[in-house]
């Protein structure tokens, strides 16, 4: 399986994660049945996949402080879209620290460049998420507007043109005593009919499932084809085949590693045909232009950037 490079530097790489690949290996599946190929006693991950497909980026003995790749942050099995792998000590440390620290502390990799330091702030040129959600019959989002009084989890934005908002909602997982903050940014981008919703997702804080679990339990709208977070079995969704497919796209990652901001978008190579019909040109591979308020009148959204073509 071929893995996209969508940005390489001598200090880091930026690729377009395939669904259906794990990020790191899962100790808690078995390691068999799962790929074809010469290594049948182990899953490929996403860096073994890499190095099949760009085995220079593997270098036998790299000098220092140059390094083989590391991950620097992770995406679910079922999810595609732009991940960091560092390819230094530098990277990988000052990617680290910043995911650790936030703020200025080290490499900064976010989700928008704008403020997050309002609940209320349109990230609408800003968004690094691409969902399709399906909203239950109580779903807030069922009606095309949010309800009068929404859930206490919910901060709308007060401009009443499109449907946004920030949840916070604190998540529970095993290890911790107390639950974690936990706060998502989201934005309605079209209704695409069968009672489907195309959103933006920005994840401010990083737990694990966030997106899932805040689509599914606070929008009571799950994530198409997420069987573990409320996704049906009567709409349950397996395209070619296999399982475990989920509409779910990492599309942008803004980072600095200088001076200034600098920003990748990750096309949508997989599912075109099939649960992102619609959303994405299969020709072209780019989200189709109307989808996006706000964009200039005869612009295209590509794979780099925001063109006019006027």
């Amino acid at each position: 399986m071929e893995i996209p490079i969508l940005r390489h530097t001598r200090h880091f790489t930026i690729v377009n994660k395939p669904p259906l690949v794990y990020s790191q290996v899962n100790h808690a599946t078995p390691k068999f049945g799962r790929t074809s190929g010469p290594v049948q006693d182990k899953q490929l991950t996403l860096l073994d996949l890499l190095a099949r497909s760009h085995p220079d980026l593997f270098p036998e003995k790299p000098e220092a402080p140059f390094t083989e790749p590391k991950l620097v942050h992770r995406l679910d099995y079922g999810v595609s879209g732009a991940m960091v792998v560092a390819t230094s000590l530098q990277a990988a440390r000052n990617f680290s620290k910043n995911l650790k620290l936030g703020g200025d502390k080290g490499w900064q990799l976010k989700k928008t460049v704008g403020s997050q330091s309002s609940a209320n702030v349109c990230f609408a040129n800003n968004r690094q998420y691409l969902a399709i959600v399906a909203p239950e019959r109580n779903s807030p989002l069922r009606l095309g507007r949010i309800v009068s009084s929404p859930p206490e989890d919910i901060a709308l934005n007060t401009d009443n043109s499109y449907i946004s908002g920030t949840i916070s909602r604190s998540l529970l997982f095993d290890k911790a005593p107390e639950p974690l903050e936990a706060v998502t940014k989201f934005e309605v981008l079209e209704f695409l009919g069968n009672g489907k919703i195309l959103l933006a997702l920005e994840p401010v804080t990083g737990r694990k499932h966030q997106l899932r679990r805040h689509c599914a339990y606070v929008l009571q709208a799950p994530i198409v084809g997420d069987v573990r977070y409320r996704y049906g079995a009567d709409h349950y969704y397996q395209p070619g085949g296999a399982s475990q497919c989920i509409a779910l796209h990492s599309w942008r990652l803004d980072f600095k590693t200088g001076l200034h901001w600098d920003a990748v978008t990750a096309p949508i190579l997989w599912g075109v045909n099939d649960f992102w019909a619609g959303v994405v040109d299969p020709t072209t591979n780019e989200v189709y232009r109307n989808l996006w308020p706000g964009a200039l009148r005869t612009g295209t959204i590509s794979s780099d950037r925001v063109t006019d073509s006027s």
